[in-house]
């Protein structure tokens, strides 16, 4: 099967999408989870930064590598 260069796009951009949507729902779930609207509403920095370390932590990305 012969993938031409057009489709190859199509479906990158596709799971570029998807994975996106994946993301930005955990993503709004940690910031329920934080009780902010935004990372912007931190007034603490060291919260802040337990935010995102607790994103980084947590969230695995399908094809994620470290």
């Amino acid at each position: 099967m012969k993938i031409t260069k057009t489709k190859l796009k199509e479906i990158i951009k596709s799971i570029i999408r998807e994975e996106k949507t994946e993301y930005q729902k955990f993503f709004d779930s940690a910031l329920e989870k934080f009780g902010v609207d935004s990372p912007a509403d931190f007034k603490d920095e060291e919260k802040k930064k337990e935010f995102f370390d607790y994103v980084d932590k947590n969230y695995k990305a399908e094809n994620e590598t470290d």
